[in-house]
């Protein structure tokens, strides 16, 4: 997947959507078009575990006085939502490691002109929901990117 500096924001999540989808199996198997890894909390059915990915901020900085091209910060949210704690957390693990260990593979982020995955927070939530309780973490985070005019 190509990130274009017109549409990169968006380019970045679809990216970071694709790599976790093709590298994390879904506990559940699901059917009938109900998500695992989405790009936003969705509007229709929804059933646990699931794992969404937004754009939380942007950022840039020239890299040079006459120069158009730019040092892009891609800050992203990740929610895992789950069944129980340990589910929570063994999900978590492999997001986490799956974007730190891609950076490097045959078909990884660099290739893709992504770099520098970072972690800034993971955020454990408890919420009661009516009977049950969805264990949730929230992984704060981002990818830099080189993009020219």
């Amino acid at each position: 997947m190509t990130i274009n500096s017109s549409t990169a924001i968006h380019d970045v999540v679809l990216f970071v959507r694709k790599l976790l989808r093709e590298n994390i199996t879904d506990p559940l198997n699901r059917k009938d078009n109900i998500g695992f890894i989405m790009t936003a909390f969705p509007r229709r059915k929804t059933q646990y575990p699931l794992i969404t990915i937004k754009n939380t901020g942007y950022n840039t900085q020239l890299m040079g006085m006459q120069s158009t091209t730019k040092w892009v910060n891609i800050n992203l949210e990740l929610q895992i939502y789950a069944r129980d704690s340990k589910e929570a957390d063994e999900l978590t693990d492999s997001v986490v490691d799956i974007l730190r260990l891609n950076q490097y593979t045959t078909n990884g982020t660099n290739n893709e002109g992504v770099y520098n995955f970072n972690i800034n927070s993971i955020v454990p939530i408890v919420e009661e929901e009516g009977d049950n309780t969805i264990h949730r973490k929230v992984i704060t985070g981002g990818y830099n990117l080189i993009l020219s005019d």
